[in-house]
C-alpha cells in the first residue's frame, strides 16, 4: 500500500496575498465611492455640518441686534461649511450653492441699506441736521454695543442702548451749531432714536432671513 503526502495550503485572504507578476496590483480594501459605506459618512458628514450651521448660525444671526455685521457673518459661516464638505468629498456637490450665497449677499445688502437709511431718516424727519443725522447714527451704534453689555435683557438691552445713543447723538450734533437750544433739539433727537430703533429690528428680520434660507439649502 502506497502512501501519498499532500501539502496542505495555509488560507490567506485575496487582500494579503502577494500577486503575480509583482507588477498586477491587489485588489483595493477601501470602499469606492460609491458604496452604501462611502455614502453613510457622507450623509453623517452633512447632517452633522448642517447641524453646527443652524446652531452657530442662530448665535451670529443675533449679533444684528448690537450693530455687529451678523448678515455677514452667517454667510461667512456657510463658506467655511462648503469648504469643509468639498475637503472631505472633493466628488460631491457643495452644500449650499452659488445661488444660494447670491440670494443671501444681496439680501444682505439690502439689510445695510435699511438700517443706516431708517436712523438716518428718523433724525430727518425730526428736522435734524447734516450734524444730528450723523451723531445720530455713531451715537445709535455705539449706543447699542453699551447696552448690550450694561443692560443684560437679550434684545431690549440693546434697543435701549441704540435709542438713547441715537438720540444723544443727535442731540449733541445739533448743539454743535450756533445759536441752537437745546429745546430745539428734542423733536431731532426723539426721530433719530425711533429710526434707529426701526433700523435693528429690520435688520435683525433680515439677518434671521437669510439664516432660514441657508439652514433649508443645507438640509435640502
Amino acid at each position: 500500500m502506497r502512501y501519498r503526502l499532500v501539502r496542505i495550503r495555509r488560507y490567506s485572504p485575496p487582500s494579503a496575498r502577494k500577486s503575480w507578476p509583482p507588477w498586477v496590483p491587489t485588489p483595493s480594501t477601501a470602499p469606492p465611492n460609491g458604496s452604501p459605506e462611502s455614502g453613510w459618512s457622507h450623509s453623517v458628514l452633512t447632517i452633522a455640518l448642517g447641524i453646527a450651521f443652524a446652531l452657530i448660525g442662530a448665535i451670529l444671526t443675533l449679533t444684528s441686534a448690537i450693530g455687529l455685521p451678523g448678515t455677514w457673518l452667517v454667510i461667512g459661516l456657510a463658506g467655511i461649511a462648503d469648504l469643509v464638505q468639498l475637503a472631505w468629498r472633493q466628488d460631491e456637490e457643495p452644500m449650499f450653492g452659488v445661488w444660494a450665497f447670491v440670494i443671501a449677499i444681496l439680501i444682505a445688502a439690502i439689510a445695510e441699506l435699511v438700517e443706516f437709511l431708517a436712523g438716518a431718516a428718523g433724525a430727518k424727519a425730526g428736522g435734524a441736521s447734516r450734524r444730528g443725522t450723523f451723531g445720530a447714527v455713531v451715537g445709535g451704534f455705539v449706543g447699542g454695543l453699551i447696552g448690550t453689555f450694561v443692560i443684560l435683557i437679550p434684545l431690549i438691552g440693546t434697543l435701549v442702548g441704540a435709542a438713547l445713543g441715537a438720540a444723544t447723538g443727535a442731540l449733541v450734533g445739533e448743539l454743535s451749531r450756533d445759536g441752537v437750544k437745546i429745546k430745539e433739539t428734542l423733536k431731532p433727537a426723539t426721530g433719530a432714536a425711533a429710526g434707529r430703533v426701526a433700523g435693528t429690528i429690520l435688520k435683525l428680520g433680515f439677518a434671521a432671513a437669510i439664516w432660514i434660507q441657508l439652514v433649508i439649502c443645507a438640509f435640502i
